[in-house]
């Protein structure tokens, strides 16, 4: 397998609008905050080398524990951004700006959302797999019912394209573009793709974790939620 540099970018400076309050800190299940569970999953994968988190000025990071980002430290980067409101896109430009920052180079960022609890280290790593595979690959994302969506593994080659995206969309608008080459990582499991944006879709979770015993992001990868 070629060798290659991946890096992940953790979207967390959501402005939870329409939850009322911060989301990533209220509890989804075993006592464990919603904004840790796919953290912890992309912590868990090899193929990642280095993590940028972005969060929001006002965050006080209770959602991810103090003690958990020391234990991590060498792999995980809290990069505070003061222009979040501005919308998702402003804050996908910021974290690949981070990650840029380093001496090393990177080939490719891994992009996963903050409120997709059920993302997996085995599923991320199957994202860096598929495009380890072939190189001249723009993206690689998950898709549903042939829709791309988070995660998604954006090659160097999208970086200027991302750079100049605005909006709230992300990088949603690339992954349709026919001018991009990628491929495309079927989820069976409709409920990896279900954010938290409302105290319903919340609850509906609460009551997803307790019914399949979910208990660590290894443990999702092989059930079915739909």
């Amino acid at each position: 397998m070629v060798h290659m540099r991946l890096t992940g970018i953790y979207l967390a400076a959501g402005q939870s609008r329409r939850m009322g309050r911060h989301k990533l800190s209220l509890e989804l299940a075993a006592g464990k905050a919603l904004g840790l569970f796919a953290l912890e999953a992309m912590l868990h994968c090899r193929e990642i080398a280095e993590i940028v988190a972005v969060v929001r000025e006002d965050d006080d990071l209770a959602w991810a524990s103090q003690t958990h980002v020391h234990e991590w430290r060498a792999k995980l980067c809290i990069a505070t951004y003061a222009d979040a409101d501005q919308g998702m896109a402003y804050s996908l430009r910021y974290g690949l700006a981070q990650a840029l920052k380093g001496a090393a180079k990177t080939d490719a960022v891994l992009v996963v959302l903050a409120d997709q609890p059920f993302i997996t280290s085995e599923l991320l790593g199957s994202l860096a797999e598929e495009f380890a595979r072939d190189r001249s690959l723009d993206y690689v994302a998950c898709s549903c019912n042939g829709t791309p969506h988070p995660p998604a593994l954006l090659s160097a080659a999208m970086f200027p394209a991302v750079e100049s995206l605005i909006g709230d969309a992300g990088a949603r608008k690339l992954l349709t573009d026919a001018a991009w080459r990628g491929k495309l990582v079927d989820v069976n499991s409709a409920a990896v793709f279900g954010d938290v944006d409302t105290p319903d879709d919340l609850y509906k979770l609460q009551r997803l974790m307790q019914a399949h015993l979910v208990k660590t992001p290894d443990d999702r990868i092989n059930k079915s939620y739909d």
